[in-house]
């Protein structure tokens, strides 16, 4: 199996809320290439529905840190800082990924 696949069932396990196979499929997809920065977001995402925000902190960091240009993983933390009612720092990151889009929507060949 990919790393790629293993997210993917990530994905869909998440979808069905059923975070015990979601996180094992991320956790795969992390061993299988640990520089997979949408496997950390999602990590993050089922750290911080359970309620362990320091956890989904760190792994959205490392998205970011992974790849900073990507815009859900701002709007990842951004939902875990709301969570720990720290709405500065939500608000901030929420800022950064409209950039981030902002800046993606700008370099896209005009369509005519």
């Amino acid at each position: 199996m990919q790393a790629h696949e293993a997210f993917e069932f990530g994905c869909r396990f998440l979808e069905k809320h059923d975070l015990e196979k979601a996180e094992m499929a991320f956790n795969l997809a992390l061993k299988i290439d640990p520089s997979f920065a949408e496997a950390h977001n999602g990590l993050g995402v089922i750290y911080a529905l359970r309620g362990k925000c320091p956890q989904a902190l760190l792994h959205c960091a490392k998205a970011i840190e992974l790849d900073p240009d990507e815009p859900e993983f701002y709007r990842s933390r951004a939902y875990i800082y709301l969570r720990m009612d720290d709405y500065r720092a939500a608000q901030m990151d929420l800022l950064k990924a409209k950039k981030l889009e902002g800046a993606r929507r700008a370099a896209e060949p005009a369509v005519t």
